[in-house]
């Protein structure tokens, strides 16, 4: 695993880069109870970065972002963590996205 893909990596964002990440979230991912959704850290990281406010962030940072906002993680044995992410979720409602 690259040092970019550890969570540890969340602890090099500022105060406010965490705060912007963790609204992003809360307004475009809905957490759900099950794992249907089969996007990934690194492709939402992605979404994230091109998104308004977004900005460059490595896969570990957006993983541990998404557990501190109380996402769980199917596996997190992967490099690139599958979430209990709603399908219906705005991030992939938006024609933007695709």
């Amino acid at each position: 695993m690259y040092d970019t893909d550890r969570v540890e990596q969340y602890d090099l964002l500022t105060s406010e880069e965490r705060s912007l990440l963790c609204s992003w979230i809360k307004e475009n991912l809905f957490p759900i109870k099950t794992f249907a959704c089969q996007s990934t850290s690194y492709g939402l990281k992605h979404i994230f970065e091109n998104s308004p406010n977004g900005f460059y962030i490595t896969n570990g940072m957006f993983k541990q972002a998404m557990k501190v906002c109380g996402f769980l993680v199917k596996d997190e044995s992967e490099t690139n963590w599958t979430f209990n992410i709603s399908k219906k979720s705005p991030v992939f409602l938006s024609p933007h996205n695709h």
